[in-house]
């Protein structure tokens, strides 16, 4: 409390007025008392004086004697402390009497006849303070006496001694100043309680200031407080609670403008007016690979970019610019001021867009456009070019025409492969084709794969090998999409693959999964080609020399992707090539369970199915901890049914799928 300014401003202030009063008191008490007191003694001395005259009037007048005027004269005397003077017309005293000790009456009655004699109208001539010798001092009070006519008879003068007058004020002022000293501590303690009554709500004002400056907002007041102040703490609390709401609702606002920022995957940039970084977001430091930023260069460390931010807050137009960076990257960068509605310019924002994906797809886009056409065009001109010499009749021998024939049969074969495959691929994309999943044995499917596939391979001087060293686990997944991928891979592995080579189908039990692999001794993919594979219409063999759509590889990835499964591929030039697939494992008596409101399928051991299966079926065997998707019970175990005609149907099957994609 000592410490407050304003607490020791107030005390000494207040201090200092009432010492300043008190010494005005005093001093005033001091100087004005004894003519106080001299003026009440005056008055006093007022009714002896009137008699002393009347008394002087009748002797002067004759009609009382001298020794009844003496005798009558001493009994007027005012006070034993007081003299009485009778003076004549010419100043001459007449009779006196005198109680003051050492008292010069002759010197009274010379300094007052002279004002006497001159009052007009009979007026009293009063002397509050009359210096008699030896510094003694007295009231002096007298009147002239007139006759009938109007001319002085005489005089009458009193004189009282000041002594007493003097002893009790000298009394007075001494007790007045001992109760000064008493009453100044006193008052002292007072002002400084009073000045902490006055201080201590302002001090807390000023506290509750403090604390909503750093942020506090649930201090509050006591309104209780009568007077002004309690007003003014009413209204810290509107405004602190006001405050409270606003930067509640600001912060809010804030956050969720943060989060806005937050999420966008384009990177934004804002300064000030002076060019202080004061908003980013996460994603322009990915782009700029910034790690801890505290200004604006340690963001983005390319001043040439910064530049541009100020040419625009001077001139006030926004920019737009494509910066490179590192690995083919590309930034879109919009730049535009910041204005109030007084059109003052407070600051920039700027939006980093990566451009390299949407370069990407765009390169895509007319690479496919320029695949699509050339693939459509070249089967077309060869068509085209047969018939024309057919149609103007300029084929006569039948040989050549049939061989026209079988060309023109080849062109438009590869035409609709070509065409099935763009809608397949479509349809995979889109998401509308069907999936099936079921319980799959591996085992028989790679085994009617390899017997479907082994003579066409065999004509082309390749030898297929089944690896399978110990039977796998029966899988869940669409044995149709499998079954076509396996054919996509053994017909790329058979144009890849030279005569005396060797494609191997092998398959392993990995854990939760089971893996297949399809094994040539091709002439392998340079590295530089293996992130490009599974593209579309991508080709490792740029003359074309060896057939296909280029489009094999991309449908086999969606139908794995689709399934939930994956795809990939191992090659060494000059000794082959692996793509190795992954299976779900089949899960026993389990039951897949899909998202809310989907059916599903209980799965058995018949390979009954009442419905369809999710395709984003996770299935694992009921050995391991099961996946909170499914759930496992019991049911009871059926007898095998004999599939020896229903493998012949699918040997069957598989053996016309081989030979369709054999063509390609």
């Amino acid at each position: 409390m000592l410490k407050s300014v304003f607490f020791r401003r107030l005390v000494i202030m207040l201090s200092v007025a009432m010492l300043i009063a008190a010494a005005v008191m005093l001093g005033g008490y001091v100087f004005l008392s004894k003519d106080v007191y001299a003026d009440i003694k005056l008055d006093e001395l007022h009714p002896s004086l009137d008699a002393a005259e009347q008394l002087a009037k009748e002797y002067m007048a004759g009609e009382i004697d001298k020794d009844v005027f003496e005798r009558l004269a001493a009994k007027l005397l005012p006070s034993n402390t007081g003299t009485v003077l009778y003076l004549d017309a010419e100043g001459n005293t007449l009779f006196y009497v005198d109680s003051l000790l050492n008292t010069d009456a002759e010197g009274a009655k010379k300094l007052l006849y002279e004002q006497i004699a001159s009052a007009e109208n009979g007026a009293d001539v009063k002397q509050n303070r009359l210096r008699m010798k030896e510094d003694s001092s007295a009231l002096a009070l007298g009147c002239p006496i007139f006759d009938d006519d109007g001319n002085i008879l005489g005089a009458v003068v009193m004189l009282s001694s000041l002594k007493l007058v003097t002893n009790a004020t000298g009394r007075m002022s001494m007790l007045v100043l001992m109760l000064t000293t008493i009453a100044i501590p006193i008052a002292l303690i007072a002002i400084v309680w009073r000045a902490k009554n006055i201080v201590d709500p302002i001090r807390r004002m000023n506290d509750a200031a403090k604390a909503m400056a750093k942020g506090d907002f649930d201090i509050r007041l006591d309104e209780d407080i009568p007077g002004e102040v309690g007003e003014l703490a009413g209204s810290l609390n509107n405004l602190c609670a006001e405050l409270d709401h606003t930067i509640r609702q600001l912060s809010s606002e804030k956050g969720q403008l943060d989060q806005l920022l937050q999420s966008l995957t384009d990177g934004v940039v804002a300064i000030d007016e002076h060019g202080t970084l004061i908003h980013y977001n996460s994603a322009i430091m990915r782009m700029f690979g910034a790690v801890s930023v505290s200004k604006r260069e340690e963001l983005i460390s390319d001043e040439k970019v910064w530049k541009v931010f100020d040419e625009v807050f001077n001139s006030g137009k926004p920019q737009t610019i494509t910066y490179p960076m590192a690995g083919d990257k590309v930034l879109w960068i919009t730049i535009s001021p910041v204005v109030t509605s007084s059109r003052e310019r407070t600051g920039v924002v700027g939006l980093f867009k990566d451009m390299t994906e949407m370069e990407r797809v765009e390169k895509l886009r007319r690479d496919y456009v320029a695949n699509v056409s050339h693939e459509l065009r070249t089967p077309l001109t060869a068509v085209r070019g047969l018939l024309e010499p057919l149609a103007d009749g300029m084929v006569k021998d039948e040989a050549d025409r049939q061989r026209y024939y079988k060309i023109m049969l080849h062109e438009v074969l590869r035409l609709s492969r070509l065409i099935t495959d763009m809608m397949m691929l479509s349809r995979l994309q889109s998401g509308t084709e069907y999936m099936e999943i079921t319980r799959v044995d591996v085992n028989e499917l790679v085994q009617d794969i390899a017997s479907a596939y082994s003579s066409t391979l065999a004509d082309k001087g390749v030898n297929l090998v089944l690896d399978c060293p110990r039977p796998v686990p029966d899988a869940m997944t669409d044995p149709d999409r499998i079954e076509q991928v396996l054919v996509i891979l053994l017909d790329n592995a058979s144009r890849y693959t030279p005569k005396g080579g060797t494609i191997t189908i092998s398959a392993r039990n990995a854990k939760e999964k089971i893996q297949l692999s399809v094994t040539d001794t091709g002439c392998g993919i340079p590295e530089s080609d293996l992130p490009h594979i599974f593209e579309r219409f991508y080709k490792v063999d740029k003359s074309h020399s060896e057939g296909g759509t280029g489009l094999g590889l991309s449908i086999a990835q969606f139908i794995m992707e689709k399934l939930g499964e994956t795809i990939s591929v191992e090659s060494e030039v000059g000794k082959g090539t692996r793509f190795t697939l992954t299976l779900q494992r089949y899960v026993r008596n389990a039951i897949a369970l899909g998202p809310a409101g989907e059916k599903h399928t209980r799965y058995g051991d018949d390979d009954e199915k009442d419905e369809y299966v999710p395709n984003n079926a996770d299935i694992q065997d009921d050995d391991d901890v099961v996946d909170a998707h499914y759930e496992v019970i019991e049911q009871p175990q059926k007898a095998e049914k004999p599939q020896k005609a229903e493998k012949t149907q699918k040997a069957e099957k598989t053996q016309n799928k081989a030979e369709r994609q054999g063509k390609r």
